[in-house]
């Protein structure tokens, strides 16, 4: 495993360590002398790191630049969404009597964070860690919608769409129509396109600035499904949807509005 290690990769991740973990940065010839490299490698990946904005200098000094800072409040963003989200999928899934999911983009399609399995013995969900294809999943439709509506054609030169079941959409011209349906209807559905006999359902969350940045989602066997009324169970999904992003991005509006019960 040695043999596949980047060594000034693992350099550039040590001085981001160290220049993390102090509160006044370091300068050249501190990290010359932690790292015990070459100055002139040192100074390269310093050099590197700051056109990536991850480090700034300040005088003689390296500090944690603006992008690292950005990351750290994806992350920490990330984590708390999550953490939100757990208790709202399982009243849903109370509710409905369907699997529910809490989705993130990912390069390949969108990524099951949570799962909150019904009650009911027909349950069918994929488990967290998965990730479900863009083109034949409720969620993975909701990313090409909003972020990937421009880049179709690349996307499926790259074979990104997958051919689950004879209903999925795999073509561009079906696919672009269903993705306009999408953005004008705010919700997707997989229509036994993922598994034979099985529905989805996934609405996206938006952040404070308006971007999705994830989908809550129910699936079921289809016949579960047409017990419902598809209008309050679009409504239910979509409050839910509404929920989350309000405890996550507006917990203050959210307190208010308790204490003006």
């Amino acid at each position: 495993m040695v043999s596949y290690v980047i060594p000034n990769l693992a350099n550039a991740c040590r001085i981001l360590s160290l220049v993390t973990e102090s509160e006044q940065g370091l300068s050249l010839t501190e990290l010359e002398q932690r790292l015990a490299v070459p100055r002139t490698t040192a100074f390269r990946i310093l050099q590197t790191l700051c056109q990536e904005q991850v480090l700034e200098k300040h005088g003689k000094r390296y500090l944690v630049g603006a992008q690292l800072f950005k990351i750290g409040l994806s992350l920490l963003s990330s984590q708390r969404l999550q953490q939100q989200a757990l208790p709202m999928l399982q009243r849903l899934a109370l509710k409905t009597g369907l699997s529910c999911h809490l989705a993130m983009p990912h390069a390949q399609g969108a990524l099951l964070v949570e799962v909150c399995d019904s009650l009911n013995p027909m349950r069918l969900a994929a488990r967290p860690g998965t990730v479900a294809h863009f083109n034949c999943s409720a969620a993975g439709k909701v990313f090409l919608a909003f972020h990937h509506f421009d880049q179709l054609a690349a996307m499926a030169a790259d074979g990104l769409f997958k051919q689950r079941t004879k209903n999925s959409l795999t073509q561009l011209p079906e696919l672009t129509t269903e993705l306009q349906r999408v953005l004008a209807r705010g919700y997707a559905s997989d229509e036994l396109e993922y598994h034979d006999d099985v529905r989805c359902l996934a609405v996206p969350i938006r952040n404070s600035q308006g971007t999705v940045v994830a989908a809550v989602g129910v699936t079921g066997p289809s016949m579960l499904f047409c017990q419902h009324q598809h209008s309050v169970l679009i409504a239910s999904v979509k409050q839910t949807a509404i929920d989350i992003a309000l405890s996550t991005y507006r917990p203050q509006l959210v307190a208010n509005s308790a204490r003006g019960q």
